[in-house]
Parts: structure tokens; sequence; C-alpha cells
């Protein structure tokens, strides 16, 4: 390593380093949710993730760890914009309201379950696509 290198290097973290909150949400704005997940690294980065509008993306919940990413994301990106409800792993499902079918409530009485009010945590949600996820009755 050239000791040249070593100074530049240095110099370009510094400016990171200055970079102010609003700064970062802007650059975080134009990454993906899983990405931006990922550029958490320190506290600055994780309020500036926050403040960021995450752009329109396609994330899909369809299994158990994407609802746990999900989440995670609620409290960490508060201004995710879409999200498309699927299905979840077998054995699971999303929090039941009240069923009138008793038959079908039976079947699901056994599954684990996972709130799907979690949802409302998110304050810029703009777009909510539910394609057949596996819950019944009614919600608030």
């Amino acid at each position: 390593n050239n000791s040249n290198d070593v100074v530049a290097d240095d110099d370009n973290s510094s400016s990171f380093d200055r970079l102010g909150t609003d700064a970062l949400a802007n650059i975080f704005g134009f990454l993906g949710p899983e990405d931006i997940m990922r550029a958490r690294l320190n506290k600055k980065m994780r309020e500036a993730a926050k403040k960021t509008i995450v752009p329109m993306t396609n994330f899909r919940i369809q299994c158990v760890r994407s609802f746990n990413a999900m989440a995670a994301m609620a409290s960490a990106l508060p201004n995710l914009q879409q999200i498309s409800v699927r299905g979840l792993d077998s054995g699971h499902k999303y929090s039941d309201g009240e069923d009138a079918d008793e038959g079908r409530a039976a079947e699901s009485a056994n599954f684990i379950t996972h709130d799907i009010n979690i949802i409302s945590r998110f304050r810029r949600l703009r777009s909510l696509e539910l394609f057949l996820p596996p819950s019944n009755g009614r919600y608030p």
C-alpha cells in the first residue's frame, strides 16, 4: 500500500462522516430496503434510515423470514412505501380476526400466528398488495 492511498482513504471517510442525517437519508433514498438495512452501520446511519423515504420497490412478504424482516423494518424504515403480502410457510398464518366459518377456524387453530397489524407502523405506505394471504375473519 502506498501511504498516499491511505491518506486519500482517510480524507474520503472523514468527508462521509461530515454528512448529516438528512443528506444520508437522501442518499439512502436511491437504495432498496434491503440495502438500506445493510447500510445502517452506526447510530447516525440508523437515524438517517428512519428519515429515508424508501423508493417504491416490490418488497414481498412470502415466508416467515420475510415477515420477520418486515417486522424489523417497521421501526428501522418506517417510510417504506410498498409492500406485497402473500402466503407464509406451512403451519403459519396472520393473526385471526373473528371468523364466521368455524370449520376453517378449527383447521388453522394450531397454526403459529403473526401480527398483520404491524403494517400500520409504516407511515408512508402507498401501495399494499394482498395476494391470497393465509388469513381469515375481520380485521380492524
